[in-house]
């Protein structure tokens, strides 16, 4: 039996929305002071992260944050729909990994 790529679509926010969840988690114990917070990939993921685990969709503002949609990997803007595909997802997890890397190495 073959697989259907259209049955994913409804499912695909939730999965794409999970991983990125999932990656949070792995390094969630990182230390902020040295995460920045000149919103870089880091804080991308964890704003991302933040609006979902509140249960919404849309980017939520972080107030320790300096956040700018122009200068981030997915260009979200405050109050805009999350808006997931594979790509952007693999975009934002490698940038987040390079982050990491770059700052906790």
């Amino acid at each position: 039996a073959g697989s259907d790529p259209e049955a994913l679509g409804p499912f695909e926010p939730i999965v794409m929305g999970n991983m990125v969840l999932a990656l949070d988690a792995l390094f969630g114990h990182r230390a902020r002071g040295k995460e920045g917070k000149d919103g870089n990939p880091l804080n991308e993921v964890r704003m991302i992260c933040g609006s979902l685990m509140k249960g919404d969709t849309r980017l939520l503002p972080d107030s320790t944050i300096k956040y700018d949609p122009a200068k981030s990997i997915l260009g979200t803007k405050i109050g805009e729909h999350i808006r997931w595909s594979p790509d952007r997802v693999g975009k934002l997890c490698h940038a987040f990994l390079d982050e990491i890397e770059r700052k906790y190495s």
